[in-house]
């Protein structure tokens, strides 16, 4: 049976904003891609679902965060241009963002490097303490609401989705939450919110320490479990300390201990703000800087001082392979770099073919870099079956070769070994 085309796709939105296709789902509402014509800009728009919007409180809601959305202006937050009612129909038209949800990466990649996944915290706290500062808290904190974006060498991240957030300064008298409701995701709620109480900017320190708490050890501290039983976790048992989980993953004392007190209990006995938070965070990283630390079956993590690895990868493809994405989430410092740019200073180069045809230019371009004076490892990266190829890329010096599709472990082991033989 033919799958019924969604009657969204095509439809101008209060007469400027054409859907183009679908960019995903979730509790509140669908987004779309949307052109705004006349202008010819690409935007996401959010539309809430017509279930939602009859729920008490919910369209005001919806549109009270486009409102201070719109007024929020943070470089890690989701820039909101438009909001409005059709008919029934309320929308959001905001920035389009590309990169990868931390729910993806996690997925695709496995656990982030120590020092990674608590910078990526520390990023998030700063837009945090940026909204808390306007009276915004965001209430549904969690990893597909945390997007890595920009160049893989240096990400940077955006908060989506502040779709449930609360004006602090309106919640005591607004009648837009209805007495004991629950809102948010309960793998990330605060016990406060698990009650259905009014919360403030420490609900938010909590979710966070959700979130850590995941990145360090691949699981929120009261796992998945029925929502009975996770929210049962929040209000009543201890967390788990994640240097207990994952021993071997040398996670500094000083951040499990701000893990913990993030997630605790009574939300006077947590951080006083986001800004403090991150700070203390970064801190504990710098404090145990010479700790060694291990990023899990990928073998040793890249110290501060390891080369950075250059990676010729062309333009689109980052998507598909993900060579630069992984690197970045094992905690490589990634240079994208050009055939004739200079590879000095580099501790391993990554080459990357243009297509499934490409291989063999790939394979010329990456024996010719090898045969550069003073030049680093190079890893050809080409289909798993081709062993011909192979045979033919170690002969020419190329060090290693990564088959595709990417499996990113055995890239970073690789890529590690190649940076080791550099000693």
């Amino acid at each position: 049976m033919a799958r019924q085309k969604d009657p969204w796709i095509g439809r101008v939105v209060a007469g400027r904003y054409q859907v183009t296709g679908t960019l995903g789902q979730g509790g509140m509402g669908t987004v779309y891609e949307a052109e705004q014509l006349g202008l010819g800009r690409i935007v996401a728009l959010k539309v809430l679902h017509p279930h939602v919007a009859q729920t008490p409180g919910a369209a005001a809601r919806f549109q009270r965060e486009g409102m201070w959305m719109a007024r929020f202006k943070h470089p890690g937050a989701v820039h909101v241009f438009d909001h409005g009612q059709e008919g029934e129909d309320f929308y959001l038209a905001m920035e389009r963002v590309e990169g990868f949800p931390l729910n993806e990466i996690l997925d695709s990649y496995g656990l982030l490097e120590v020092k990674t996944a608590v910078e990526l915290a520390a990023r998030v706290l700063e837009v945090l303490d940026a909204a808390h500062g306007v009276g915004l808290v965001h209430r549904d904190l969690k990893p597909s609401n945390v997007m890595m974006v920009g160049d893989a060498s240096a990400p940077r991240v955006k908060v989506l989705d502040f779709g449930l957030a609360a004006l602090v300064h309106e919640e005591k008298s607004s009648r837009l939450t209805e007495k004991g409701q629950v809102l948010g995701t309960p793998a990330y709620m605060s016990p406060e919110s698990c009650r259905g109480e009014p919360v403030d900017s420490r609900a938010d320190l909590y979710s966070v320490g959700c979130l850590l708490h995941e990145l360090l050890v691949g699981r929120p501290p009261f796992g998945d479990s029925p929502e009975v039983e996770v929210m049962s976790g929040h209000l009543y048992r201890p967390p788990p300390p994640v240097r207990q989980l994952m021993p071997e993953r040398g996670i500094p004392e000083a951040v499990e201990a701000l893990v913990l007190a993030s997630l605790a209990k009574a939300k006077t006995q947590r951080p006083a703000s986001a800004r403090e938070l991150a700070a203390r965070l970064r801190e504990a990283l710098t404090e145990t800087k010479r700790e060694p630390t291990t990023s899990g079956p990928g073998g040793p993590a890249p110290t501060a001082a390891s080369r950075p690895v250059a990676v010729i990868e062309p333009d689109g493809t980052a998507p598909a392979h993900g060579v630069s994405t992984a690197l970045a989430v094992a905690g490589y410092q990634v240079l994208p770099r050009r055939e004739q740019d200079s590879l000095e200073g580099m501790g391993a180069l990554v080459v990357v073919p243009r297509g499934t045809h490409a291989l063999e230019e790939a394979l010329a371009l990456a024996s010719t870099l090898a045969q550069r004076p003073h030049a680093p490892p190079v890893l050809l990266c080409g289909g798993g079956e081709d062993f011909t190829v192979v045979s033919r890329a170690i002969a020419s010096g190329v060090y290693d070769y990564v088959p595709l599709p990417l499996d990113p472990t055995d890239l970073v082991r690789k890529v590690g070994r190649a940076l080791r033989s550099r000693r």
